[in-house]
């Protein structure tokens, strides 16, 4: 892979198992009913009349990242290489700026700790040649890591 990576959904695959979210909570410890990654499920009645999906959603890791531009803390850095978007917690002033200005909602606040956290594309399992967990957690392939400039 070359170029920024990114996360890749396909929506026919995706069973809305959930998989991904709870391996995100399990493996950034996040505690019981937390998750850097949410199922969005579109028609979840199944009306026939209406296309049925599941949404995997998570930090982007936007190359002009609004929660990055709208932190007067500076909090945000991107790996030069990943193109991956961090959010130094001890940088972080806990205003939830970057929350309002995220169109995806991924930075989330934390109350124990006073300070917004989000999505680190697990760079230890990335650095030793593996996947993010959410994306390792799929069982049915539906979630992946692409380098976006090969991404279709």
């Amino acid at each position: 892979m070359t170029g920024p990576l990114g996360f890749v959904l396909d929506l026919e695959r995706c069973t809305g198992c959930r998989a991904c979210e709870l391996a995100c909570s399990t493996e950034n410890e996040l505690g019981w009913g937390r998750s850097w990654r949410r199922v969005v499920t579109f028609n979840p009645a199944g009306d026939p009349r209406a296309p049925h999906h599941h949404l995997s959603l998570a930090c982007n890791h936007c190359a002009e990242a609004p929660c990055a531009a709208a932190c007067p803390a500076r909090a945000f850095t991107r790996d030069a290489g990943t193109g991956v978007l961090t959010l130094g917690p001890e940088r972080c002033l806990g205003c939830r700026y970057c929350a309002w200005a995220c169109p995806f909602e991924a930075p989330l606040f934390d109350g124990e700790t006073g300070v917004m956290g989000k999505c680190t594309f697990c760079p230890e399992r990335v650095a030793a040649g593996g996947e993010p967990a959410c994306v390792h957690a799929c069982p049915t392939g539906a979630l992946t890591v692409e380098a976006l400039d090969d991404a279709v």
